[in-house]
């Protein structure tokens, strides 16, 4: 990458924390730096609000299981969070220090999303 600056890297930075997003996505001097992030952390919350939806749902039918539906929820609800907080605290990082950094599996949905 280019000279990246410590604006740039910033605004990179909070593209990883939830719905804060919009504030990078909403910057006026882009670089492509600043717009790749910007495209993976709304990937990220993209992904984020389709997991919470389904966990909903789980919820609902199968949540309704007395024992198994009540340890299934939580279970996914711990291993959604821990995931989506592993991915948001290495992208934070990478962006703070400058580096590009793709998202396993939401790369290529990162890709089509028109931030520029």
């Amino acid at each position: 990458m280019d000279s990246v600056t410590v604006r740039g890297r910033w605004l990179g930075g909070i593209c990883y924390l939830p719905l804060l997003v919009f504030i990078s996505i909403l910057a006026r001097d882009k670089s492509p730096f600043l717009a790749r992030h910007c495209r993976q952390g709304f990937a990220l919350l993209f992904a984020e609000l389709v997991s919470v939806a389904v966990i909903v749902m789980i919820d609902v039918t199968l949540g309704q299981i007395p024992l198994l539906g009540f340890l299934l929820v939580i279970l996914l609800r711990l291993l959604f969070f821990l995931a989506f907080l592993w991915v948001s605290v290495m992208g934070f990082i990478r962006a703070i220090f400058g580096e590009d950094w793709r998202i396993p599996y939401l790369d290529e949905l990162a890709d089509r999303i028109p931030i520029h």
